[in-house]
Order: C-alpha cells, then sequence, then structure tokens
C-alpha cells in the first residue's frame, strides 16, 4: 500500500455523532496537530473534509482542525480552500441544473414544508437537505413524500436517503466524484488518498481511495467494504484509524 498523503474524513458519524451533537475537541486537536505537521514535513499525511455540509460549516471545522488542503462541501457540489481562501462550485453544475435546483426547492416548499411535512436545511447552493418536521414521519417516507411531489421534474436529480437526512443531488455529482475533482486540485493521486466514512454515500469515495476505514458505528455494508474497522464509535473511533495509520507510517 502506498504512503498516505491524504486523508478524506466524512463529518456526521465520524467526526461527531450527528446533527446537533457536541464536537469533541480533543480529538479535533489531535487531527490539527496532525495538520501542523503534514505542513512541515512531507511525509506526514494531512487531513480534511469530505462531507454532505453546506460550505460555513464545513469552514467552521476546518479551522478547528487547522486544515489547509481543499475540502469538499455539499457532498462534491463544491471545494472550500483555506489558502489562498476562495470556493469553488463543481463544474459539472450548469445553469440549467441550477435553474432546476431553484424549481425543486420551490416545489418542496409549497408541497412538503408548507404543509408542515418538512423543513428544507439552510446554507446550500448545490443540493436540497430535508429534515421531517413531525416525529411521525421517518426518512423512507419522508424521500417517498419528496420523489411524488417532485414526479416529472427531477431533470436528472436524485433522491438519496440515510440515517439522518434526505439528500437532492444533482446528476454527476456525489463523493466520489468529489473526491476525483479534488485529486486534480491538489495534484495528490486518489490510490495515495485515504478514505473514513460511515455511511452507504461514503462508499463512492471509499471504494476510489487506496486506503479505507470506518467507525463502529457504521451500518454492515460499510463494514465489509472498508479496510478497516475500529471498535470505537464517531470521533473516538476516527482518532484510532489516525492513529493506526500515523503508527503504520512510522513504522516504514
Amino acid at each position: 500500500m502506498a504512503p498516505i498523503r491524504l486523508v478524506l474524513l466524512d463529518v456526521d458519524g465520524c467526526l461527531i455523532a450527528g446533527e446537533a451533537k457536541p464536537w469533541n475537541f480533543g480529538v479535533m486537536e489531535f487531527i490539527a496537530q496532525s495538520n501542523r505537521r503534514a505542513r512541515e514535513d512531507p511525509s506526514q499525511f494531512a487531513v480534511t473534509l469530505c462531507t454532505g455540509r453546506q460550505e460555513p460549516y464545513v469552514e467552521a471545522i476546518m479551522q478547528a482542525i487547522d486544515g489547509h488542503l481543499p475540502a469538499i462541501y455539499e457532498n462534491g457540489g463544491g471545494l472550500y480552500f483555506p489558502a489562498p481562501y476562495r470556493f469553488a462550485v463543481n463544474p459539472t453544475f450548469t445553469p440549467q441544473m441550477h435553474e432546476s435546483l431553484v424549481e425543486i426547492r420551490h416545489r418542496l416548499g409549497r408541497e412538503l414544508v408548507q404543509r408542515g411535512l418538512a423543513q428544507i436545511q439552510p446554507g446550500k447552493e448545490v443540493s436540497v437537505t430535508l429534515y421531517p418536521a413531525r416525529a411521525d414521519i421517518g426518512f423512507p417516507q419522508l424521500a417517498e413524500l419528496a420523489s411524488r411531489a417532485l414526479d416529472g421534474m427531477l431533470n436528472g436529480f436524485s433522491i438519496h436517503v440515510s440515517l439522518t437526512t434526505v439528500e437532492i443531488l444533482p446528476p454527476g455529482i456525489d463523493k466520489g466524484a468529489g473526491a476525483e475533482w479534488l485529486a486534480q486540485e491538489t495534484g495528490i493521486a486518489l490510490a495515495d488518498m485515504a478514505g473514513i466514512g460511515d455511511a452507504p454515500a461514503d462508499l463512492a469515495y471509499l471504494r476510489k481511495c487506496g486506503a479505507s476505514a470506518t467507525t463502529a458505528n457504521a451500518p454492515d455494508a460499510v463494514k465489509r467494504a472498508v479496510q478497516y474497522v475500529s471498535p470505537y464509535p464517531d470521533s473516538l473511533g476516527t482518532q484510532d484509524i489516525l492513529q493506526r495509520w500515523i503508527n503504520r507510517a512510522a513504522a516504514r
């Protein structure tokens, strides 16, 4: 296995336990120390994010982990560059897709939000994230409601249901495509990247990376697909995985 140069880290389920859960500042500082070492020593790997979260949230976490390489936000819909400070929307996201997204958001607002069935997460530019507005609506049911509301107008957009969200993504955009774009921007080959993720949507980049791992809270489908499964959940699992890779690099 080639030495790891960059780790792609999912947020929910890997760095935090999920929406509205507290950050583990000790683990964030552990990651920040890894990034500081990587800036001084090219043989050490850096850590960045690969998440469905929106750019402002990603920027805040990147500051907390002292990240210096670009981070993937909105499931590959955009890249945040700490230095020089800038943002980029995925070049495959066309003006026509933007128009379709505006129409999708408007229809969901009318059919689901105004009827008290769903909430749309604010702050996203190239995708839509839905949450149930009632306790009796689960995520699979919410995805079905969204599918009915958007019948005939998806125009290639796709609906993805997870344990914690319903995501509506443009055609050709997912975390795997985001990882490929990141490789082009950084010059770091996917074979020299490692991925940490816990959800089925993360397999799109975990399968492309040279090394892959997941935390104890991941479903079996993800555990079967990666090279290492930490016995610890969430941020503690991520720290365990990173320490394992640090130890392996030191033993070379």
